[in-house]
């Protein structure tokens, strides 16, 4: 039985993959200007893209990740404008028909928080986790795994909703259903692990695990 809806959060509850992309590329253009990519690192973590722009030198590497972290306190990310349009009102209907929603993502406690407080959806969220506080981060399942643990429900009761091929790697390990989300991601991402894939994020509630549940559809409503 359906208990638990786990979101990933960049990528899927806010559009911020790319703004990360953008903004580090842009730092990187005037401090490491040899530096010729990859660009998208969309689903993995700070440690992981740190190693692969500079993987040979730990001195320049943490100078690099130092001036970096500067550089986006003052290039903030906006989650008001960046959140997913159809995110409060599923997360909402989720609440409604007696689900439990959680949050498990890369990124940092703080920027977590962060999007809850300015998107105003803090309320609608049960637990969330952050993979700077498990063993190991995505595509391992250990931040899924503690998510589910604070709600208290088991793999089998959750449905997992992701953008990256890393992170659906991680939702299939931890044995939940994945639901993979095309809305933010570039063309021709891989989310051919998934279990089941989804336009945009109201078509969630379409899904035969959610139909019969939720009292109405959002794709009427939907914003291009």
């Amino acid at each position: 039985m359906l208990r638990a809806v786990i979101f990933d959060m960049d990528g899927v509850l806010v559009d911020t993959e790319g703004f990360y992309n953008r903004r580090r590329a842009a730092y990187l253009a005037d401090a490491y200007p040899s530096f010729d990519g990859p660009w998208d690192f969309a689903g993995s973590n700070d440690r992981a893209i740190w190693e692969a722009i500079v993987p040979d030198d730990v001195e320049l590497r943490e100078r690099l990740h130092a001036g970096y972290d500067a550089y986006r306190a003052v290039h903030r990310e906006n989650y008001a404008e960046l959140v997913n349009p159809y995110a409060f009102e599923v997360l909402t209907k989720l609440h409604e028909v007696g689900l439990r929603v959680g949050i498990a993502s890369s990124s940092e406690v703080s920027m977590i928080c962060r999007m809850l407080a300015e998107t105003g959806m803090g309320g609608l969220v049960d637990a969330y986790v952050s993979g700077h506080d498990v063993a190991r981060h995505k595509p391992a399942p250990d931040v899924y795994l503690a998510c589910m643990e604070k709600l208290g429900v088991a793999p089998g009761e959750c449905v997992v909703v992701e953008d990256s091929p890393t992170g659906i790697s991680s939702g299939v390990a931890s044995v939940a259903h994945v639901v993979a989300l095309e809305q933010f991601v570039a063309p021709g991402t891989d989310q051919s692990e998934a279990h089941e894939v989804i336009e945009v994020l109201a078509d969630l509630l379409e899904l035969p695990t959610f139909r019969g549940r939720v009292d109405r559809s959002l794709r009427a409503t939907r914003v291009r």
